[in-house]
């Protein structure tokens, strides 16, 4: 003897099967590879737009030196070999800037990068010389 179940709904009347659901299809998040050189090391990143160089490679184990992730202590200096980063938000001259030079914890890529990092009194001694040439130039 055999028995076959039957779904029904509270009112008795066969169950439907449920109408597929739309997934939501998200934007598949651009992203960029960043090689960090640090000491030596080297280290490949890929870091999704909108993120910080600094905050990839501190979320993947990669002991970088920073402090408050402002942009303000200046303690993460690099200098771009290559590519292009957005690092609007931090302390650095435009001179200092244009010359390369970038904070990591600012530093959101808008290009494939190849990044070393540089000691902080590089990155001041720049910043200096940067504001010397601002005080000297003549005004108008």
């Amino acid at each position: 003897m055999a028995f076959a179940v039957q779904h029904t709904s509270r009112l008795g009347a066969a169950a439907r099967p449920a109408a597929p659901r739309r997934i939501a299809r998200l934007a598949p998040v651009r992203s960029h590879k960043v090689d960090v050189t640090h000491e030596g090391k080297s280290y490949t990143l890929d870091v999704p737009e909108g993120s910080s160089i600094l905050e990839v490679a501190l979320d993947q184990g990669i002991d970088l030196p920073h402090d408050c992730k402002l942009g303000v202590c200046m303690t993460c200096p690099a200098k771009l070999v290559s590519g292009t980063v957005d690092q609007s938000g931090s302390m650095l001259s435009d001179d200092v800037a244009e010359k390369g030079y970038a904070l990591l914890c600012m530093a959101m890529p808008q290009s494939d990068c190849k990044i070393v990092t540089v000691t902080e009194e590089e990155l001041l001694d720049e910043q200096l010389v940067a504001g010397e040439r601002m005080n000297a130039a003549p005004s108008s």
